[in-house]
């Protein structure tokens, strides 16, 4: 919540917020995150594999690699208690994986990203780790669409096996995900500034917004042309009217400002919301 937090103040006051360094090194933060793992799952042996990543071995002999890059970006970008948040929402995420995740349909929802994330993805599968091929679709040159299991404290990227044995017909995937987030999300808020919006959700899924075609049905019927959205990190979204070119580059800028501060960080990109799709706006 804090990317969303200090969005709302550069939008509405124009103030930033100081970030204070890291406590921890990489190797350090992965010493702590171990530490606590022994105590969540004594039967699991916990191993440092390198500077961000562990080796959890399950009492069958099983292993698993667990990469920490995104928690330590994440961490980097909190202070105080939201440090302690990030590593217990980690922590919570393990631990329930390790008891295995009750797949449903009704609990795929669309996650949006960007096209580097997913070659991270396939980069950690050919380091050992437990990733495997997520179904995703394009949205953009940019942005994929990509599908996961929710649950309380664990989000879980779908295969293709997974999504087989759920009987989801691709072709109605998007819209059933979309349906299950609207569900999810039932209070979702609208910030109108002078020149700028921001759509403020849960913290988790505001990227995925992008995908409700009746919200920017609604902005739409407010602006002389069409909506151009940003995204630069999961918890923020913010759009212009792109009649308006100071407030695109307003927007812009905004983004590429967070983009560099976020700790879940996605594109610095803007893009134009039309009929037939969200295409990269030409600045």
């Amino acid at each position: 919540m804090k990317a969303i937090v200090a969005a709302v103040r550069r939008l509405f006051s124009g103030r930033g917020r100081r970030q204070e360094p890291p406590a921890l090194s990489p190797s350090g933060f992965a010493e702590e995150v171990a530490r606590q793992l022994r105590v969540r799952l004594p039967d699991v042996r916990t191993e440092i594999a390198g500077p961000l990543e562990l080796a959890l071995t399950s009492p069958t002999g099983s292993t698993q690699r667990v990469f920490l890059d995104n928690a330590y970006r994440a961490w980097r970008s909190e202070d105080g208690e939201g440090r302690a948040r990030v590593i217990e929402s980690y922590l919570a995420s393990y631990v329930e994986a390790q008891s295995g995740l009750a797949r449903s349909r009704d609990a795929i929802v669309p996650i949006v990203k960007d096209r580097e994330w997913l070659e991270e993805m396939r980069a950690m599968r050919a380091r050992g780790g437990n990733v495997g091929d997520i179904v995703h679709e394009a949205l953009n040159e940019a942005l994929i669409v990509a599908y996961a299991i929710d649950t309380p404290s664990n989000i879980a990227y779908l295969n293709e096996d997974e999504l087989a044995g759920l009987d989801v017909e691709r072709s109605a995937l998007r819209a059933l995900a979309v349906r299950n987030l609207r569900h999810l999300l039932p209070r979702i808020e609208v910030h109108r500034g002078e020149r700028l919006g921001m759509v403020v959700a849960d913290g988790n899924y505001e990227a995925s917004l992008l995908l409700f075609d009746d919200l920017w049905a609604r902005e739409s019927e407010r602006f002389r042309g069409d909506p151009v959205v940003a995204v630069p990190a999961r918890d923020v979204l913010v759009f212009a009217d792109s009649a308006d070119a100071g407030a695109v580059a307003e927007l812009a800028a905004l983004a590429r400002q967070i983009h560099q501060e976020a700790g879940y960080a996605l594109s610095d990109r803007v893009f134009r919301v039309q009929r037939d799709g969200i295409a990269l706006h030409a600045e």
